[in-house]
């Protein structure tokens, strides 16, 4: 079981250490229908962990913490999100945004973060059950320094090779960045290509591969400072995409990036989008489908970001609210069809914000940040019934 301060209780787990900070709780599921948590510590030197652990009875308990990769150049940002992905065979692949130019401070005096212009993404793979894990190693045939790469989002496609889409710098345009993608092929990363030439410069973005198979990317967009989210659609593993499509028209004109883009969740024969707008008189979280017809609207300025859990028949869409002044909660609202409901709240969520959830038949498990004075000081699980 979670060992150290890690405190159980029958629907509940509490992982807290002096000294580490912790970053992005993040919940999937596994080949046999385990449940697998994973997420980042920092400790005073600067050294980052990339941890998981796995759960046999649907997140209850789980087993002692495993470690991925540490080094103090993995990003533990929330717009760069760390992803455990798990191929057919059952092998596993982790992927995160890293910096190799990043130094502990035992070796530089000070903590060296190292250039946001140096970012890359890294995979690492597991072929056994995450117990052993190979050298990291970069997406990119260009590894060109001053470049930032690490907005990015990756998942399996169809035929079981890894995707990577990321923002890249324009060459010689400040604070510019295009779209961009890279595919693996028998393992091996292709050269990257661009498939949107201009876009919103520092949103995370949205991947996934639907129920047909085919591989979509959704993406906040840059025409003219209107920042809707867009839209494009791969039928061949990546290989040729359709045109950007607005995903709902909010038409909002905003000369700066808003630091948030999509969440993006495949449910059934469609797919969910939530994401932010700040359009005038109508600002909020967005819950949108993909043929973009909007579900609601999150009007609680508090609420800024929000992300979604489900499987083909149940949908949750999950979210932080309030302050730390005012007081914090997790909330969230299940979705069904069309659908929504009224907010519902996870019990003793008080300090907790960044959720994360999967559902589990008619519940859910929900993982989420404990924050004290702006740093957070640990993680929590808790396994709430849906109604």
């Amino acid at each position: 079981m979670l060992t150290g301060s890690a405190l159980s209780f029958a629907q509940s787990t509490v992982l807290k250490e002096e000294g580490r900070v912790y970053a992005l709780p993040a919940l999937f599921q596994n080949n046999h229908k385990e449940v697998v948590m994973s997420w980042t510590e920092k400790d005073a030197d600067g050294m980052v962990y990339y941890y998981f652990a796995t759960s046999k009875d649907n997140g209850k308990t789980f087993s002692d913490k495993q470690l991925i990769y540490s080094s103090p150049g993995i990003g533990n940002g929330r717009l760069a999100r760390p992803r455990l992905l798990f191929k057919k065979n059952g092998d596993m692949v982790a992927t995160f945004s890293f910096n190799q130019q990043a130094k502990l401070v035992s070796e530089s005096g000070e903590a060296k973060p190292g250039r946001a212009k140096d970012l890359q993404v890294f995979v690492t793979e597991s072929k056994d059950g995450g117990k052993t894990w190979a050298e990291p190693k970069s997406v990119h045939q260009d590894a060109q320094p001053g470049v930032i790469r690490g907005f990015y989002d990756a998942t399996l496609m169809a035929n079981d090779e890894l995707a990577v889409v990321y923002l890249k710098d324009i060459p010689n345009k400040p604070h510019e960045r295009d779209l961009r993608l890279v595919t693996s092929t028998n393992g091996t990363f292709g050269e990257e290509r661009v498939i949107d030439p201009f876009v919103c410069d520092c949103c995370n973005l949205g991947l996934l591969t639907d129920e047909q198979g085919r591989l979509n990317v959704f993406y906040r967009e840059n025409a003219d400072n209107i920042r809707d989210i867009s839209k494009m659609v791969s039928t061949d593993n990546g290989l040729t995409w359709s045109a950007s499509a607005t995903v709902f028209p909010d038409n909002w004109n905003v000369n700066a990036c808003p630091h948030t883009g999509p969440a993006a969740l495949r449910y059934g024969k469609t797919n969910l989008i939530t994401y932010y707008s700040g359009v005038e008189g109508k600002p909020g979280v967005r819950l949108v489908n993909q043929e973009g017809k909007q579900l609601l609207i999150l009007k609680d300025e508090t609420i800024k970001t929000a992300t979604l859990a489900g499987d083909a028949k149940n949908a949750v869409i999950l979210y932080g609210q309030g302050t730390a002044e005012s007081g914090m909660k997790v909330g969230y609202r299940t979705i069904s069809k069309d659908k929504v409901s009224n907010d519902k709240w996870i019990e003793n969520s008080s300090t907790g914000a960044n959720p994360n959830g999967l559902v589990l038949g008619k519940e859910m498990l929900v993982v989420y940040e404990l924050t004290d004075k702006g740093k957070v000081i640990g993680i929590k699980t808790d396994l709430v019934k849906l109604n």
